[in-house]
């Protein structure tokens, strides 16, 4: 049996469905790549009540801290889009220790020193980090 690798989605619109579904597609390319299995292990969303298939209803949380607090998951992946909470939520997620995958350009574009300053501090990955770590020097 392959190490898991537990993540949580933060979203779970078009873009945060679509990495769900990629995420359940390619569980055996993942593992044959890095000897390592994916698992998403929670979804935040704001309404839990909305039908979010093809995502397991019990994955689903409306609670930041589900995901935060858990020592397991350690790879956030924001897909919210946006700045606000996603800044607050991708810089409490480094501060725990979580690497973090964004594809969130507003952010980025607006907060990106301030977010990658906090992954260095944290020795955190953060994704684009290096690509754009120029334009914030």
């Amino acid at each position: 049996m392959s190490r898991k690798i537990y993540a949580a989605i933060l979203g779970a619109g078009t873009v945060g469905t679509g990495v769900y579904k990629l995420c359940q597609s390619m569980k055996d390319d993942v593992i044959s790549k890095t000897g390592a299995e994916l698992v998403v292990k929670k979804v935040l969303v704001r309404n839990l009540d909305k039908d979010r298939d093809p995502i397991d209803r019990e994955l689903l949380t409306d609670n930041w801290k589900d995901i935060i607090e858990d020592k397991d998951i350690e790879i956030v992946i924001e897909l919210m889009g946006g700045t606000t909470p996603a800044k607050q939520y991708i810089l409490e997620a480094l501060e725990a220790g979580k690497q973090v995958v964004t594809a969130n350009k507003d952010l980025l574009a607006e907060y990106g020193e301030e977010v990658m300053g906090m992954a260095d501090k944290m020795h955190a990955d953060l994704s684009l980090r290096r690509l754009l770590r120029e334009q914030f020097q």
